[in-house]
């Protein structure tokens, strides 16, 4: 049995196993990152860890067996929504504040202290109307973050450094562009949630994270129109819509055409997720320098909070090892790994002061400082957002209607919606 806490190392004392199903699979550098944390802890432990490469239908694959007596794995590494979202609601899963209270190895940082309490947050599923359901089920070792502007340094090197500050003077650097020629935006239509970074980033700036939310509860639809905050934030994307910003072929793209084009400095900006430098690596420009900056405030308002995801592991209750699981959750945010995440994943670490890759250290900086939206959608919105409001922001941003409609439409569209959900 292990005999130590999870704060301490475990030792081995009858062939101790620790079983890991994870979301990546064999090839991907998130793999070998995992698989070199296993082995270092096992070679520092002396416990086997098996790991068992799932890929992205490791959460659903685990669901079935956790009605069971036993279950087939102690933890499960995969993205944080699938953990707090799909696994938690079963129950199945560890409350593990205790881990949160472990000091890391090698250090006198407790987890918590380490993450910050915003990234832990993250870890926290919730219920149907986005309320805190109990405690964390996760610890988080990697994020990224989707409303990102990108940008090539070679090409502004006035904003290395020294993003612009709001709204305003994002599209006095957009205006300068298109008297240039240019058409300064680049963004792949076909990419629902990619279309809607920039509705959501301006309302959250406007009016607040929980202001989506709000309005798509409302059954009778009124508060999308009764509050002008809505129809501002539309407007703003009409103007890009209508006013020639986007790069030609941007509403009938095929992902990721236009991200392609913008690597080879096509188009000037893309708002997209600290993920972009890595998919777009192998068609990008000679010498293209990523750089990138958080998306700017509506001129006179707070700037959106980061939106974050991040990848954890959880430890099921049935876990036939819990503290060998929770001294593993501990290890492997130690700061060799956590720089890792930055080399390998070129992602960001989710440990506070360890740098991020160049491309997105001013993301990295903003996270540091926690400011991370932490509210979290009512998980029984899913179908609501693909019907209605997805739908009509695509027409919006297409250019098909315009803010006012779109604000009409919202309006009577999430009235039906409910009525026919009875």
């Amino acid at each position: 049995m292990v005999t130590a806490g999870c704060g301490g190392a475990p030792t081995q004392e009858g062939g101790q196993q620790l079983t890991i199903w994870s979301s990546w699979i064999k090839g991907q550098p998130g793999q070998k990152f995992l698989q070199g944390v296993a082995d270092d802890f096992q070679a520092k432990t002396g416990i086997k860890v098996t790991i068992e490469w799932k890929g992205n239908a490791a959460a659903k694959a685990l669901l079935p067996a956790l009605n069971g007596t036993e279950v087939p794995t102690d933890i499960i590494e995969s993205t944080g929504g699938a953990i707090t979202n799909a696994l938690a609601p079963t129950g199945g899963l560890l409350d593990i504040s205790d881990v949160y209270q472990t000091k890391i190895p090698g250090t006198d940082q407790t987890v918590q202290q380490a993450v910050g309490d915003a990234a832990m947050s993250l870890s926290t599923p919730v219920d149907g109307t986005g309320a805190k359901s109990g405690g964390p089920v996760q610890v988080p070792y990697w994020a990224s973050s989707s409303n990102v502007v990108f940008y090539n340094g070679k090409r502004f090197p006035d904003l290395v450094g020294k993003a612009p500050q709001d709204w305003d003077a994002f599209m006095a650097v957009l205006d300068a562009q298109k008297a240039k020629g240019r058409k300064p935006l680049a963004l792949d239509g076909s990419i629902q949630s990619y279309s809607a970074l920039y509705y959501t980033s301006l309302l959250s700036s406007i009016m607040g994270v929980d202001a989506l939310a709000k309005a798509s509860l409302d059954k009778s639809g009124k508060t999308w129109g009764s509050d002008p905050g809505y129809l501002q934030a539309a407007q703003l994307v009409e103007k890009l819509a209508r006013g020639g910003y986007f790069i030609d072929g941007y509403n009938a793209s095929k992902f990721p055409a236009m991200e392609n084009k913008w690597a080879n400095d096509e188009a000037d900006f893309n708002v997209n997720g600290t993920w972009l430098p890595g998919e777009v690596a192998g068609v990008a420009a000679q010498g293209f320098d990523y750089r990138a900056f958080p998306f700017p405030a509506v001129t006179g308002k707070k700037a959106p909070p980061l939106s974050v995801a991040v990848n954890g592991i959880g430890i099921l209750k049935r876990a036939k090892n819990p503290a060998a699981a929770k001294h593993f959750a501990a290890f492997m945010l130690q700061q060799k790994y956590q720089e890792q995440v930055s080399s390998q994943l070129q992602d960001i670490p989710v440990i506070k002061g360890v740098a991020a890759p160049a491309a997105i250290q001013a993301v990295k900086d903003v996270f540091d400082k926690g400011d991370i939206n932490t509210f979290r959608f009512p998980t029984g919105l899913a179908d609501y957002l693909t019907k209605v409001f997805y739908e009509l922001d695509d027409q919006l941003i297409f250019g098909k209607i315009s803010a006012q409609e779109f604000v009409a439409k919202m309006v009577s569209q999430t009235s039906e919606y409910w009525k026919s959900k009875g």
